[in-house]
């Protein structure tokens, strides 16, 4: 079994307001990638949230499905860590093989990303790390097998699963480098908000002239 596991415990104290509220293109940009994930080969979802969020940004269409389950972490304000150490730990109760993790606040990752991600680890279950990487850097998702699980767990502090991703100490990994720039922004501050948000419009004002 392979989870996902979306990360949206996070404050937005940059944007100040939350932003997984805040609407894109006809929907909450907090639903976004959900969405995208629960189209894709992974078994199941763990949605990791914060206990003051009242989860309005999640659509009732979204409610009735069985594929995911919204868990809130206790320790959320802590850091990214102590989110990611929640998922873990649920992923661990279900018997995961691996998890998969993302940011709420990454909207434009693809079905096909994570699809590829997910593919690469069931062609060779010996990894320990399968990650997305954009010039040459990984970021987010990224595919940690069961048994880094237990690395996961020692983290602390707003780090979140970068210096394991980037470090050197977990040997077994694989990269997939991707081109395209959009599906790695993610939106924590204003200006880059009313950046995506203009470029959705644009994109969809543009679908309608043809």
């Amino acid at each position: 079994m392979i989870v996902g596991i979306y990360l949206a415990a996070g404050q937005s104290k940059r944007m100040g307001r939350n932003k997984l509220e805040l609407p894109l293109g006809g929907e909450s940009l907090g639903t976004i990638a959900l969405k995208t994930i629960l189209q894709t080969d992974l078994d199941y979802t763990i949605v990791i949230t914060n206990p003051a969020d009242k989860l309005t940004w999640i659509p009732s269409t979204l409610v009735n499905t069985t594929m995911w389950r919204s868990y809130p972490c206790l320790e959320a304000n802590n850091g990214q860590s102590y989110s990611l150490k929640c998922g873990v730990k649920k992923a661990k109760e279900l018997g995961a093989d691996a998890a998969m993790v993302f940011l709420a606040d990454q909207p434009f990752i693809s079905r096909k990303i994570v699809n590829q991600l997910i593919s690469i680890f069931k062609s060779n279950m010996e990894l320990d790390i399968v990650s997305a990487s954009f010039n040459h850097i990984q970021r987010p998702p990224v595919l940690f097998a069961k048994n880094v699980f237990s690395e996961i767990m020692r983290l602390q502090g707003d780090q979140g699963a970068r210096e394991l991703v980037r470090g050197k100490e977990i040997g077994k990994r694989k990269t997939l480098e991707c081109t395209d720039r959009l599906q790695f922004v993610d939106v924590d501050r204003e200006k880059e908000y009313l950046l995506i948000r203009n470029l959705v419009n644009k994109n969809k004002s543009g679908r309608g002239r043809h």
